[in-house]
């Protein structure tokens, strides 16, 4: 463990320039009551949250504003689109008239594919009246803004730095956090040591598997699925967190409610049903994660081909074990604060409310403000 730990500092060490950012410009033009239009601001939000400093965002309302809408024309007319109406999104010198979940993922591997270039805000260059160029080259300085690294020169920064830096920063920001405040409920109803670790352990490697396994398979997802998921995943906090709650308040009852006959089922002895639910539970916590806040991998992917790293699988993996581990230690952590100041301590009789509360807290903000658990 020292020796790999050793290692571990020695990558981190390696030194990295870190530069001025430079955005990629996104520029979408709508008019107010176009449905279209509205999802696709709600796209780019999310899109926003994801990649953070590295998309800058601008909107021009056309239909109640003339000198917008002349704007677009102009537009239009130096980029030769011969597309009507809104919603229009400029990105580069490339155009995307309309909006859909195919679009949406265009237009997200277009930000990608502008973060190896020049930034050009052809709309901008427009509006200035000044000339827009016909190509664009690759860009001799290319910046990313990393969770932990922050703006950083890809090209002068080392492969395995970026890799194991951003591995560790997704697992500490808030999505991956909401994954953890998700574990600590379900960690509370139990009052063995041994047995939390374990289930803490199996929750955070059928999630870091799960994670992987989507990065890997390049799966996408669409406004409705990511909808659907994030609703169900709270359906079960609000569940769980019920069967807690009532635990604590019922618990002195001789007539057994539902939810006790639940909390029975899954609290007694059956170590297997706590394992199986743990591990349902994490791939469908983890299917949330991925849709709030999937965009790390895809960042140390840009930044590897940027680099023309040849075998991006084994830093890919590198990634994800970096993630996996501070996980781990993250879910040692609060088994610690369990322990010490909640199962061991005279609070110790309300664990089961707290994590109830913990569970419907957690429902409450996924439903109604989604993105505070959205990649910082």
């Amino acid at each position: 463990m020292k020796k790999l730990l050793l290692i571990l500092t020695m990558f981190l060490i390696i030194p990295f320039a870190k530069v001025e950012a430079k955005e990629v410009d996104v520029t979408l033009f709508y008019g107010d009551g176009c449905p279209h239009c509205a999802k696709e601001e709600d796209y780019l939000k999310v899109l926003k949250s994801q990649l953070g400093k590295n998309v800058n965002i601008q909107t021009y309302e056309v239909w109640d504003n003339e000198e917008n809408n002349e704007l677009l024309t102009k537009v239009r007319t130096t980029l030769n689109d011969k597309g009507e109406g809104v919603p229009l999104t400029v990105i580069g010198g490339k155009v995307f008239d309309g909006f859909n979940d195919e679009i949406g993922k265009e237009i997200k591997k277009t930000i990608l594919d502008n973060l190896k270039q020049n930034n050009i805000n052809v709309v901008e260059l427009v509006k200035d009246g000044k000339a827009v160029p016909t190509s664009t080259t690759l860009d001799n300085n290319p910046t990313i803004h990393f969770t932990l690294l922050g703006n950083t020169n890809v090209k002068k920064t080392s492969a395995a730095t970026i890799t194991m830096t951003e591995g560790i920063g997704d697992a500490i920001n808030l999505g991956s956090l909401w994954i953890i405040l998700f574990l600590a409920g379900i960690m509370l109803t139990i009052y063995n040591n041994k047995k939390r670790l374990i289930l803490g352990g199996v929750f955070i490697i059928t999630s870091s598997i799960t994670y992987m396994i989507i990065t890997f398979t390049g799966a996408e997802f669409t406004i409705n699925q990511t909808t659907f998921i994030r609703t169900f995943i709270s359906i079960v906090a609000i569940i769980v967190g019920a069967i807690s709650v009532d635990a604590h308040i019922k618990i002195n009852v001789p007539k057994k409610s539902i939810l006790q006959i639940l909390q029975e089922l899954f609290g007694k002895k059956q170590m297997i049903m706590y394992a199986l639910g743990v591990i349902v539970t994490s791939i469908i916590t983890t299917f949330t994660l991925v849709n709030q806040a999937h965009s790390s991998p895809t960042l140390v992917q840009t930044a590897l081909e940027i680099q023309g790293v040849s075998n991006t699988t084994i830093y890919m993996l590198l990634y994800f074990l970096m993630y996996l581990i501070t996980s781990l230690i993250l879910v040692g952590i609060v088994n610690i604060i369990i322990k010490e100041l909640i199962i061991e301590n005279t609070i110790g009789t309300y664990n089961r409310l707290i994590a109830g509360i913990l569970m419907l807290v957690a429902a409450f903000i996924l439903i109604y403000f989604p993105g505070i658990f959205m990649m910082a």
